[in-house]
């Protein structure tokens, strides 16, 4: 069971326990979606978002994107940090998983919505930002993730497998080379929504400029 004092290590850790539970209590509700895709195609590119509490007492958002071929499915778990604040982490099985951190969801928040219900925030940033596309930097630890409403700024904890997501920053604000590297991971994030995807595939390094000291 995921704990507030846990580390995002241990949060994916204890998150990966849970999803066999987790795929299981969803093929109803992806049953359904998918015969009511069949009757009415306004269905299609609609975020659903399904909530599922684990028999080990650990909270599920699952985000679903139905597209004219497939559903894309993004699982996160969530959980309050000791300070009171929510966390979330976006489990992925055959790739990266991304540790959300209060930060971002603040800084999200004070830009988009300002609504007194911190779950409720939470629920809207990950139906609005279900998918990601994301960078690494091959000289460092960096990496950096664009989403529906801007970019995050984050590091590994596992390296490839672990990234914590620290810092949340809107389109209106990105520098030159952010914005270029915001058109790649945009770019990168539509062609995810096919289903041909790569499994893990869909984590790219890339060259910061190197300082001249």
């Amino acid at each position: 069971m995921i704990v507030p004092s846990h580390s995002p290590e241990e949060v994916v850790r204890e998150a990966f326990r849970d999803l066999p539970a987790m795929w299981n209590k969803m093929k109803e509700p992806i049953a359904r979606l998918q015969r009511g895709m069949r009757k009415d195609k306004r269905l299609r590119l609609q975020p659903q978002l399904y909530e599922y509490r684990s028999h080990a007492g650990n909270n599920w958002l699952i985000a679903i994107l139905p597209t004219k071929k497939a559903l894309k499915i993004a699982p996160f778990v969530w959980y309050r940090g000791t300070d009171g604040y929510y966390r979330a982490a976006r489990i992925v099985q055959d790739g990266v998983c991304y540790h959300i951190s209060h930060h971002v969801l603040e800084q999200y928040a004070e830009r988009f919505n300002r609504t007194g219900d911190a779950l409720a925030r939470l629920k809207e940033f990950i139906r609005e930002n279900m998918s990601f596309g994301s960078e690494h930097n091959i000289h460092g630890d960096e990496v950096r993730v664009g989403i529906t409403h801007g970019y995050i700024i984050g590091t590994w904890v596992v390296p490839h497998q672990v990234a914590q997501l620290i810092t949340f920053v809107d389109h209106g604000k990105l520098f030159a080379d952010q914005l270029e590297q915001m058109d790649r991971l945009d770019q990168q994030r539509a062609e995810n929504l096919r289903p041909t995807r790569k499994p893990g595939g869909h984590v790219l390094p890339w060259d910061l400029p190197r300082s001249a000291a």
